[in-house]
């Protein structure tokens, strides 16, 4: 079979426009083709972003940790690269966090004191929880978050379950927080039980920030329908509040009462 009769030929206009397309499209391959090459044969100094000296700015090796009690958080959050951290001579380190700087292959050097280093990485972490709230806590608990950076709230669930869910982070990562109940009495013999936690309740900031700093409190117990003051500013002091020794009293082991019927 021949082409069918109806198909009509290209136009000299037609031709004419599609040469001048072409002739276009290989002028300009032709002046974007020589950054080809120089950009194939540019130096990896050139490439990569250089410091003062004019070489390419390394990744952090070493890093520093002020706090006094270098936790599993702590170890964590260093910037990525880190080989080295110096933390101060007399600091404490969880074992969490000796486990998981020698499987990360980070170097712990005990070194300056605590006031000579600058910190690196944020402050402990702070956790806020809540069990049997006589009303809905959800929206206390957001505004304590927005006020403390980098806080954690905890999923609620019964009342011993989320003490035991604090206590394990307080063990683990010398962690702090606030747990919101209507139990606050209950909630803090519950968590006095554990070894990990030293818990104060209070109905106002002033009598609770001083009963916190006291006994080096870990844990604020509030019921938020009868506390009154800021409890977003107490816990952003609270988070914030440096390290110290604590009572002789609380740092003594405790001793058997002595008698014989126990």
């Amino acid at each position: 079979m021949t082409p069918a009769a109806s198909t009509s030929p290209i136009d000299r206009d037609t031709v004419q426009r599609l040469v001048a397309e072409v002739i276009r499209r290989i002028q300009a391959e032709a002046t974007a083709a020589p950054a080809a090459p120089a950009a194939a044969h540019a130096s990896p100094a050139a490439a990569a972003p250089a410091s003062s000296y004019g070489a390419p700015e390394p990744k952090a090796a070493a890093a520093m940790i002020a706090a006094r009690v270098i936790t599993l958080h702590a170890v964590e959050r260093l910037p990525a690269g880190t080989r080295q951290v110096v933390v101060d001579a007399k600091a404490v380190i969880t074992p969490s966090a000796r486990d998981y700087a020698k499987e990360a292959g980070i170097a712990i050097v005990r070194g300056a004191a605590a006031g000579s280093l600058v910190s690196t990485v944020p402050p402990r972490p702070f956790l806020i929880a809540h069990a049997q709230c006589g009303t809905d806590p959800a929206v206390k608990a957001a505004a304590i978050a927005r006020a403390v950076p980098g806080s954690q709230q905890l999923p609620s669930s019964g009342l011993a379950d989320v003490v035991t869910a604090i206590a394990t982070h307080a063990s683990r990562d010398a962690a702090r927080g606030i747990l919101l109940t209507s139990r606050p009495a209950v909630a803090a013999i519950l968590a006095n039980r554990s070894a990990s936690l030293r818990a104060v309740t209070g109905r106002d900031a002033a009598s609770l920030s001083a009963a916190a700093s006291d006994c080096q409190a870990n844990l604020l117990v509030v019921d938020p329908t009868a506390f009154t003051g800021s409890l977003e500013r107490l816990c952003t002091d609270f988070a914030n509040r440096p390290a110290a020794p604590l009572p002789s009293e609380l740092a003594t082991a405790p001793s058997g009462c002595g008698c014989k019927t126990h």
